[in-house]
């Protein structure tokens, strides 16, 4: 059954970009391989962090929303706890239906 799922995922800001694009393809391809859809991304930039995550006082914040089996949850958040340049994720079910046109998300750009 398809779900809306939104992960938030934080990398390392000192990563290169490859890896950063590398995490980034491997999360869509997970959300594709289950029949679902990415809705919406963002990267919201790099933040200081509330307490240090290994050894790490920043992180690159970045959001996606998207619609995938619940299957497939597991696999992808075992792929973010094992890759070392992801400091710490969350994912949170918005949804119980597929619908990402319903999905109302407050402005987060205005956070500062």
């Amino acid at each position: 059954m398809l779900r809306t799922y939104e992960t938030i995922y934080v990398t390392n800001p000192e990563s290169s970009p490859e890896n950063l694009e590398a995490i980034d393809a491997k999360i869509k391809g997970f959300v594709t391989a289950s029949g679902g859809e990415v809705g919406h991304e963002e990267t919201w930039g790099v933040r200081n962090l509330t307490f240090p995550i290994k050894k790490q006082a920043k992180g690159k914040y970045n959001y996606i929303l998207y619609t995938a089996d619940t299957n497939v949850i597991k696999d992808m958040e075992f792929y973010l706890k094992i890759s070392e340049s992801v400091l710490t994720f969350l994912t949170v079910k918005v949804k119980d239906t597929a619908d990402l046109a319903s999905v109302v998300r407050p402005d987060v750009k205005n956070l500062n």
